[in-house]
């Protein structure tokens, strides 16, 4: 375990791990504006998956992003004609790693799949948390014991820094955004012709785990009643859930603007930059909607908004139960789900009402 920093003055190239997911990607980028500003010369690479790599590409404290195709490649070993092409993708990519020749590597991620991505840059100093998961610390050299929880996330990365003598924290979660990004969001605004004055609210139904999800009905009476308010209404989420969206948006007139699989992850934070309000799950895109400042009501459920919360102005709703926070994907108690489904339209509504009064409509 190790308590005395550990200097990386030695190592002019570092790799950040930090491949997935997309709330845990933005959770992790105060990290990197941190050990810039404590090692102004070196060069600073984060690793990251294909899914999250807009979230980082661009960033003014990074020299380059490494990008994995992980779960693509998982998914074409499926085929046994991908098989060949696919090993010899993953180790080009392995090689590639190793040829950087990276000083220090410092593993956020703690989990098997991160440890391999250690590993492979032979890197001869490797920094990770003891406490991490599937044998992930195995393979470190220097192991940090995290701060005891309950902590943000945010806080647990930076303590990470810190043991590498990078003691004065950047909180910024900055997202780089071209102008194309930009003028995408304008256009998909200007479609919700809200009257001026009239405030626009991202609804953002989806997650991946079953315990974190709002019932649809519920999601429709929050549609209807938004719209019947005067207020622009937009639906987000990913192609897999259209579905869903289908669902919400049908049978309402007016009908919110579903932008659900037509964005991508910069345009979506382009747009949650411009909107008055995001009522969420909790989701990688509430982190994208707290970074660029926009307040956030979050229904939180299964698991812990003092973990994983939403860092910036909103709401946090949650029910106080004996079960929750319980950190499951399925509910434990005769699949009741009773942590989301305790919570109503009403009170989201009047979280809602109550930002709104305090943030001037954007438009």
């Amino acid at each position: 375990m190790s308590s005395v920093p550990i200097r990386l003055d030695g190592a002019r190239r570092i790799l950040l791990v930090k491949p997935s997911a997309l709330g845990d990607v933005i959770h992790a980028l105060p990290v990197a504006a941190t050990l810039r500003r404590r090692y102004p010369n070196i060069r600073l690479d984060w690793l990251v998956e294909e899914e999250a790599a807009d979230l980082v590409t661009g960033h003014p404290a990074l020299s380059g992003v490494v990008v994995s195709g992980r779960r693509r490649w998982l998914r074409q070993l499926r085929n046994p004609v991908e098989i060949p092409r696919t090993l010899m993708e993953a180790r080009r990519f392995a090689a590639d790693l190793r040829r950087r020749r990276y000083g220090a590597v410092l593993d956020l991620q703690g989990l098997f799949k991160s440890a391999l991505y250690v590993l492979a840059t032979g890197a001869p100093i490797r920094v990770g948390f003891a406490e991490g998961r599937e044998g992930a610390p195995r393979v470190l050299t220097h192991r940090v014991v995290a701060p005891p929880q309950p902590v943000h996330a945010v806080d647990r990365y930076l303590a990470l820094a810190s043991a590498v003598d990078a003691t004065e924290p950047v909180r910024e979660f900055h997202i780089a955004l071209g102008p194309q990004d930009l003028a995408a969001a304008r256009s998909h605004l200007a479609a919700c012709r809200v009257p001026p004055g009239c405030p626009c609210v991202v609804l953002h139904p989806a997650a991946r785990w079953r315990t974190k999800l709002w019932e649809v009905e519920r999601w429709r009476e929050l549609a209807a009643s938004l719209l019947a308010e005067g207020m622009g209404v937009i639906l987000t989420g990913s192609r897999q859930d259209e579905a869903l969206a289908a669902t919400i948006v049908a049978g309402l007139s007016p009908p919110p603007v579903s932008l659900v699989g037509r964005l991508s992850l910069k345009q979506l934070v382009a747009v949650l930059r411009d909107v008055d309000l995001m009522i969420t799950v909790d989701s990688g895109p509430m982190h994208m909607a707290a970074a660029v400042g926009t307040p956030v009501v979050a229904l939180f459920g299964p698991t812990d908004p003092r973990r994983t919360g939403p860092l910036g102005p909103g709401a946090v709703l949650r029910k106080e139960l004996p079960c929750s926070p319980c950190l499951r994907r399925r509910c434990q108690i005769a699949d009741t789900y009773r942590c989301m489904r305790d919570l109503g339209v009403a009170e989201v509504l009047a979280a809602a009402r109550s930002q709104l009064r305090m943030r001037a409509p954007l438009r």
